[in-house]
């Protein structure tokens, strides 16, 4: 079943949203902190309120195509978020290098290295990312994440201005069979014997925040660590590799920051030279005799202030976007109106 269209969640999505995180859960084998801050922080961003604009923060839902007076059936979820770590600061490890050389004893050392720091700080985030994975076939799921990461991007492109110059995404590490994270054991729990699972569900992302007084602030040698945990720096959870496909498709690429936790890598992109940012464009909507042979995201503001993101089949001409009376009729919009459209290509799309 692929998803029919994007939407800001509401309050009414809530057990929707928390079976779609419980299930995202069972099938990381609850290894991921992602899908467990998504059942635990997602009640205040599904119910409009001002203190939900004021965080800057927006809960998108994928839906399967369902009249509006049915409850909708949820196939993903996504939080953007406008900027990290200004309120709260937020921490990362940075993945670098350092060299020691003795020239006269023939002697080069090139040590790998993680230093605690607040790189990211003030960054746009896309954060708890959870879709559905039990009966869906790879194909839709990956549809489903593509067009919830699009239409992310068409918002901060017809919302430019309130988003940052950089655009960050948070991968879950690796861990063992049992979820237990390597790194963590390996680093981690040296400062901190409680679970980190535990404490993620109890406090949200906000924990790493906490967790951070506790850890050394020098340079880390990872060779000083277990080798199990040093090969898991920057290496994403299998169950996550669809979702870093994805990212990757968008213009994010792994920058040499990783979680504090578990090290799975931050994914990274400056805003204004992604792919979709670069090529979204505000057209008008004209009737066409039958829907046009590109793929395009089309994100509609609709008279109530309210927007729905779909994924369409048209005809660009110009600044406009020439689609059939069907889908027109389907968008809920007439001829003229204005939406933000991206053209999509390649694999995925």
């Amino acid at each position: 079943m692929k998803a029919a269209l994007v939407r800001p969640a509401r309050h009414g999505d809530l057990p929707a949203l928390a079976a779609l995180a419980a299930l995202a859960a069972s099938a990381a084998s609850a290894a991921t902190s992602a899908t467990s801050a998504t059942s635990t922080n997602t009640a205040h961003l599904a119910e409009p309120s001002a203190a939900v604009a004021a965080a800057g923060e927006t809960l998108l839902v994928a839906q399967a195509a369902a009249p509006d007076d049915e409850p909708a059936v949820l196939l993903g979820a996504l939080r953007l978020r406008r900027a990290v770590g200004l309120g709260l600061p937020r921490v990362w490890y940075h993945v670098g290098c350092t060299v020691h050389a003795a020239s006269e004893l023939g002697l080069f050392h090139r040590q790998r290295t993680l230093m605690l720091g607040h790189d990211h700080t003030g960054a746009s985030e896309l954060a708890d990312m959870a879709w559905a994975h039990d009966d869906v076939p790879l194909a839709d799921q990956a549809a489903t994440l593509h067009l919830l990461v699009q239409s992310a991007l068409l918002l901060m492109a017809r919302d430019r201005m309130q988003y940052a110059a950089r655009l960050i995404a948070e991968l879950p590490g690796a861990r063992d069979s049992a979820g237990q994270s390597p790194f963590w054991h390996g680093l981690g729990r040296h400062f901190f014997n409680g679970d980190p699972l535990a404490a993620a569900q109890a406090h949200g992302a906000d924990w790493h925040t906490h967790v951070a007084a506790l850890l050394p602030r020098q340079p880390v040698y990872t060779s000083f660590l277990p080798a199990a945990a040093e090969a898991a720096i920057g290496q994403a959870h299998p169950a996550a590799l669809l979702l870093r496909e994805v990212l990757e498709h968008a213009g994010l690429r792994y920058g040499h920051h990783v979680n504090v936790d578990d090290a799975g890598p931050v994914l990274e992109g400056t805003t204004d030279d992604l792919p979709s940012l670069r090529r979204a464009r505000r057209c008008t909507l004209t009737t066409a005799s039958h829907d046009g042979s590109q793929a395009f995201v089309a994100l509609a503001t609709q008279a109530d202030g309210s927007w729905r993101a779909h994924r369409v089949r048209a005809q660009a001409r110009g600044a406009g976007l020439a689609v059939a009376a069907e889908t027109m009729q389907f968008l809920g919009l007439a001829e003229g109106a204005a939406v933000w459209a991206v053209a999509l290509g390649g694999a995925g799309d």
